[in-house]
Formats: structure tokens, sequence, C-alpha cells
């Protein structure tokens, strides 16, 4: 099931590896007691800052990423098995499961859809990783409650009730951190108890960025940039079991950026010269949740949102080759203004216990385009969807969980009026053989209608969706296994997913160089196969985590690989990573190192070249000084060897003879400090 906005993460089922146990044990569950002045003082334990990150792929637990100091979506998932975060600009951050984009997937931000299609050279995702509380992943889609191709990533934002420490009322947090390579960024937190019934938090951030270097130092182009992020959360609690939240949240990113955000400096260099444009990519999420829990009989979660992305970009002052139509002040929206509700409710009918899911999700998303003062377009799609999933708990150690799920979308565009709908189903497993083995095993059928084309550029001009046009369709499928042990202090979790996913009449984009024009088709049959592992050792203070990823993507009907939107290769190489983290409690350190290589990536087009492959490493350490309550200070260094990368989820390739590689940051030096008090 996916995360709820409303959830509070004490009512998470928790399984902690021991990194989080450890940091959980020193910081938050108990007083620390410290020498000051050759007298005990108790220290109130410290509310950890990060986000508690769960996937469908992974079987060890929640994990911190405080240690991390994320700046960058990538810090939060990559290291989970299926998942990358391609990108490097502020503006093109894109998740990618199993070789599946954003577009594929259902994000949400405090239940706010976020699904937009901007523009083809930057992202959708206008997120601070900094103020994340909890993500839930969701590696393919395996429940009728999760829509998307690939799978759910669904994020929560801090709040009140997280931050404050056992009789506290009132609390706060400063925090200031610098990256050598190269930015500075710094946030304000204030939060309370203001009544027995309300709670609130108002939080502030903005990071200042330069230019990066990449592994071989040279310095990308348009990259310089602030972004600004403040949340204000209300909560309220006005009897037992009810609550309702208000939050409002305001994300400003501006810069003098590229004209192609989602390419190296070098093509930017070798397309554009020098040319930058000022930029302005914002985000506006206001979302009211509302939670009611009645016990067994009743656990109802319903949400109204309203998210717009808007994208503004002077293009007036270009004096290059550039479409005579775009010489202006041009600005993209995309508001998504909608629903859901979701309800478990469990019952027993004899020896058989239901818990039953059931609910609905509604979005309207609204396409506005303006070339200077010229209004461009005005599309609007509607989604509708309702499901119905029930567990059957037939005896003790086996389970069966059969759902149902209708789906409706209405298309409202400049190429075409179109309904599509369809039901599908869906079907899971678990066995448990004993108390340390899980077998399971699940199938899901798939939908997706055709979506609206892009906001920012005449797209509608040049392309035209088939008049035949189908939606895509199709099967997930997937068989594993869970394991844990735990002996004293040693413990051991394993998580091991084969996967297929068949992926009919998948629509891409094709060139017709005859009529100079896009059409957009059906271009066949996807297929995508592969294997998720991942392995935790506990003994005491360290932990090691070892994940392994593999997945190859075909087009069946056109024997080839699945290809992105770019026409490259949406294949990843084979991803192995490990994370080793060892805490020394008298000292109040945590420390850890992670390392990750991507293999070769050669299923690619025939003259294509392939994706190279590549190790990075990273270390940390974060010191809780006993001596000073409320003080944390964290040093790492991403990149550790200056490896020169690109991640198979960017941009690469070459055209028009200029390689396309969007590299990475070099080697980064990061430190931070947070006060809470």
């Amino acid at each position: 099931m996916a995360l709820s906005p409303m959830r509070s993460f004490r009512a998470l089922p928790f399984r902690g590896s021991p990194l989080s146990l450890s940091i959980a044990a020193v910081l938050a569950s108990s007083p620390v007691v410290a020498q000051i002045g050759g007298e005990a003082t108790e220290l109130q334990p410290l509310q950890v800052w990060g986000a508690k990150v769960t996937s469908s792929s992974e079987y060890l637990g929640d994990q911190h990423i405080a240690l991390k100091q994320a700046d960058h979506m990538s810090d939060l998932l990559r290291d989970i098995p299926g998942v990358d975060v391609g990108g490097t600009h502020s503006v093109t951050q894109r998740i990618n499961i199993r070789g599946l984009n954003e577009t594929d997937l259902d994000i949400r931000l405090d239940g706010a859809s976020q699904y937009a299609s901007m523009f083809h050279h930057i992202g959708n995702l206008t997120l601070n990783p900094d103020i994340i509380q909890a993500v839930d992943v969701q590696v393919g889609n395996n429940s009728v409650t999760n829509s998307g191709l690939g799978g759910s990533v669904h994020f929560e934002t801090k709040n009140a009730q997280d931050m404050l420490r056992p009789g506290e009322q009132y609390g706060a947090r400063l925090y200031a951190g610098h990256g050598t390579n190269a930015y500075t960024q710094g946030s304000a937190t204030v939060y309370g108890q203001l009544t027995d019934t309300v709670d609130a938090l108002l939080y502030g951030y903005l990071i200042d960025r330069d230019n990066f270097d990449d592994g071989d130092g040279n310095e990308t182009i348009g990259s310089d940039g602030e972004i600004g992020n403040m949340l204000m959360k209300l909560g309220w609690e006005p009897a037992v079991g009810h609550r309702l939240q208000l939050s409002y949240d305001r994300y400003q990113d501006e810069g003098d950026y590229s004209p192609r955000p989602d390419m190296g400096g070098s093509a930017n260099d070798g397309l554009s010269g020098d040319l930058v444009l000022p930029t302005e990519y914002n985000r506006d999420t206001l979302a009211l949740n509302y939670a009611y829990d009645l016990g067994a009989a009743l656990n109802l979660e319903v949400g109204v949102y309203r998210n717009q992305i808007e994208l503004n970009r002077d293009e007036s002052q270009i004096d290059i080759r550039w479409p005579s139509n775009r010489l202006s002040d041009n600005t993209a929206e995309n508001t998504n203004t909608g629903t859901n509700v979701l309800a478990v409710s469990r019952v027993g009918t004899g020896p058989v216990a239901h818990q039953i899911t059931y609910g609905l999700d509604y979005n309207r998303q609204e396409s506005r385009a303006r070339y200077g003062s010229d209004p461009w377009i005005e599309e609007d799609g509607t989604t509708t969807a309702l499901y119905l999933e029930d567990r059957l708990q037939l005896t003790d150690a086996f389970s069966v969980t059969p759902g149902v799920r209708y789906d409706h979308f209405d298309r409202d565009a400049v190429t075409g009026d179109k309904s599509f709908s369809d039901v599908s189903w869906a079907l899971a497993t678990d066995f448990a053989v004993n108390d340390n083995l899980t077998l399971f095993a699940s199938a899901r059928e798939l939908f997706k209608a055709p979506q609206l084309f892009e906001t920012f550029i005449r797209y509608q001009e040049v392309a035209f969706l088939a008049d035949d046009i189908k939606e895509e369709s199709g099967l997930n499928s997937q068989v594993g296994a869970r394991y844990q042990f735990n002996s004293g202090l040693h413990s051991f979790a394993s998580n091991l997913t084969l996967f297929q996913t068949d992926i009919d009449d998948s629509i891409r984009s094709v060139y017709n160089g005859d009529a100079a024009r896009y059409d957009i088709i059906n271009d066949g049959d996807e297929r995508i196969e592969g294997v998720e592992l991942s392995a935790l050792y506990g003994y005491d203070a360290f932990s090691a985590k070892l994940s392994y990823a593999y997945s190859e993507a075909n087009n069946r009907t056109n024997d080839t690989p699945a290809l992105d939107v770019n026409g490259r290769s949406a294949d990843q190489g084979d991803t192995i990573t490990l994370n080793l983290d060892y805490t020394l409690y008298d000292l109040g350190v945590d420390m850890g190192w992670q390392s990750q290589w991507v293999l070769e990536e050669d299923n690619v087009l025939d003259g294509a070249p392939v994706k190279e492959g590549y190790n990075v490493h990273s270390v940390y350490a974060q010191w809780t000084p006993a001596q000073v309550d409320g003080l944390v200070l964290t040093l790492g260094v991403d990149n550790l060897l200056d490896e020169q990368y690109t991640s198979h989820a960017s941009r690469s390739g070459i055209a028009r003879g200029f390689t396309l590689d969007d590299f990475e940051p070099g080697r980064n030096v990061k430190v931070s400090a947070a006060y809470q008090f």
C-alpha cells in the first residue's frame, strides 16, 4: 500500500536495520546523560532529521539519509534496487524505475499528484529532499491501489509531531551546509503544539548553486541559480481518532540556466555557445488531508489538493538560430486538482480474516502555455479511478489478495478529444514457510491512456495523435522471497524479486520526415525482465547492505531495445550497491561508506554508443556531541575518487556531432551543522 500523507511515522510498521536502530537508540529512544562541568546533565533525546525510505524491492527496514546531507533526489533513492534518478541540474530530477521514467510513475507529495509533461529538456519534479519525512517506493505496479505503469513514489513532508521531543511543546532547528562542488544551503524550522489539539510547523530553505565541475574538472554551463522552499503545516485533532491537516508548500527555482538543462555543458556549448536564459521553475502545492481511525472497522483517509507547476523562460533576447514563434517571454503551467479516498476495513468471516482496501482517485490536469502576451494552448485531462482489494488470510501462513480497478481518462486537447477506460485486475499471494522465510507472487494488469503533450513548446503544431491510437496495457508479474534471521546481536535480512513487465501497444513519438511532423502512435509491444536482490547483515553497531539490480527492456515487435523519449535505449546497466555503516556509541559518532558499480549497458540501437559503466564511492560521518544538546555536525565526500560518469537514467549519446552526456558532479566535500532546541 502506498504511503499515506496523513500517516504519522510512528504509525508505520518498523523493522529497524542495525543502523537505524542504533541511531534511534542513541538519539531518540532515551535521554542522553553527559558529564559536563563535573555534573551529570540529562540531555533531551534528539529527533533524527532525515527521510525514512521504504521500498518493495528491499526488506531492510527504514533507512536514514541524514548522514548523506541530501540536496538532490538521487541522494534519497539511487541505492534502491531497480531505481535511479537521472539529471544533474536542479530542473532535471527524473525518477526512473526499471527503465520507465517519471511520466510512467504515480508520484505524489503529501497526497498531491505531481504528474506533468512540461518540456522534454527538463524534468517534472520540483521536490526538496531536505524536508521529506518519509518515502514509499513501489518498484513495479503490484496492486490496484496504485496507478502508473512502472510503480509509484509517494513523498511525505515533515510535520510538528515528527519534530517535537518528549515533553516538549515548542521547538526550532537551524541548519547550514556547504558543498565544495558547488553550493551553500541553509534552513530554519519552528514547530510547536499550540494547544492540546492543534500543532503547527513553519519551514524555510535556501540553496545557492554555482556551476559544478565534473569528474574531469570541466565546469558545466548554466547551473548557477537559487532554490527556495517554504512549507507551512497546521494540524488539528478535534477528537481521538480524528486528524485534519492543512499544508502549503511553495518551491521556487530561479537562475540563468542553459537552454537544454538535460544535456551536459559541452553539448550546450556546441549547440548554443555560452547562451543562458533567465529561468524560473516554481511549484505551489495546497493540500487538505483528513484521517479517521476507528480501529479494525475502518481506517479512512481523505485528501483534496491543488498542485501547480510553472515554467517561465525569457527567450526574447536570443540572437542565434531559434524558433521564431518563441522569441518572447514564455510561460507554461500545469495544474493538478484532485481528491483521493482510501479506506481499510478488517473483518472476520469464520476462519478467514479479510483486510478490505477500497477507494477512489480523481485528478483534473490543466495544461496552459503563453508566449509573450499570446495564450497558446488550453488542454485538459481528467482521470477517475475506483478500486477494491481484499487480503484474505486463509491460514496463519497463507494469504491471497485479489483486486479490481476501474480507470477512465478524458482527453480534451488540440490533438484530439477522446476517452479511454478499462477494468483491470490484480492477484497476489504470500506464504510464510516458517518464521524466517516468506515466498510471494503477484500479477497486475496495467493501463495508461495517451496523455497530454508537453506544455512549454508549440509541439501541438507539429505533432499528431494517430486516429486509431489505443491505451497502453499489459501485465506486471513477479515472484520472490523474503528472509530474515536474528540471533543475539546478529541480524540478517534479504529480498529477492524476479519480474516481467509486458507493455502492449506502447506509445511513442516517431518523426515523419515526409510530412515534417511527429506522429504519436502505438509502436509495438515491450517486455522488461529482470531481478532485484538485496541483503543486510548487522552485528551490534555495524551494518552492511549489498544489493544487485538487473533489467533488460526490448520492443518485441520491432526487435529493438525499448526506447526512451529521446530515442535512446531505456536500459540501465547491472547495478551493485554496497553500504557500510558503523556507530561509535560512546563518542556519538555514526559513519558510513557507499560504493556503487554500474556495468556497461550494450543493449542499444545498432550504431549507437553504449552506456559506459562506472563506479562511484562516497564516505560520510556524523557527530552528535553529548556536551552540546541538540547539535549535530556532519561531514561527507561524494564521488570520492572524482569519477567521470553519466547516470544511465540521464541524457546521453550523440546528436549533431556533439556528445550529450549529462556528466555528474566530480568530488564534492560536504560539511553541515544543525542545532535543534
